[in-house]
């Protein structure tokens, strides 16, 4: 019996949002008799986790032939169809369209993990500027040698942590999206 049409494609698309998997898939593909698991290692240069990790998410996309090889099911078939037609039949049109959805893409960051770092950089500029009053307070009223080294080292640390977060915040960085993932799961 076939699963509801949106789980294959739930399953289909998640096994498929990695390029190391569609790699994986590809590379199976191109060799009839299937790879083994050495191959891979080989082939793609990753440790020995990351391949196991990469495998178990293309379950079902990928299975093993008699002679414990490493080859695409109807499924995995099916599923690299579906990325070469893509390819196939890419216009000029599709490429503005890849464009403007790939900017979309790196833009969205989910509302409350956006507050978290707009929090952050509000907590930043309070913390410097406290900072830089306290400079201005041992400058003119004088005060030990440690103020002087510890003051610029805090607001170094703070400057730093500020242009990360305003950094994350624009640009939207891959482990910032990996981050907001641990922290909120999938959008």
């Amino acid at each position: 019996m076939f699963e509801p049409e949106e789980q294959v494609e739930s399953v289909v698309f998640q096994a498929l949002a990695n390029p190391m998997r569609r790699s994986i898939l590809k590379i199976v593909a191109y060799r009839a008799e299937g790879l083994s698991y050495t191959d891979l290692v080989s082939e793609l240069g990753l440790s020995t986790g990351k391949l196991n990790y990469h495998l178990e998410q293309l379950s079902g996309l990928l299975g093993k032939n008699e002679k414990h090889y490493y080859v695409l099911t109807s499924l995995g078939k099916k599923a690299l169809n579906q990325l070469n037609l893509i390819k196939e039949e890419l216009s000029t049109d599709d490429e503005k369209c890849v464009r403007i959805a790939e900017a979309s893409q790196k833009s969205s960051l989910q509302p409350l993990f956006r507050s978290f770092l707009l929090v952050g950089i509000a907590f930043s500029l309070v913390f410097i500027s406290i900072w830089v009053y306290l400079v201005y307070i041992a400058i003119s009223e004088g005060s030990p040698v440690i103020v002087y080294v510890l003051l610029p080292f805090l607001i170094a640390i703070g400057v730093s942590l500020l242009s990360t977060l305003i950094l994350a915040l624009k640009r939207h960085p891959y482990w910032v999206k990996r981050l907001e993932q641990r922290l909120l799961g999938p959008a």
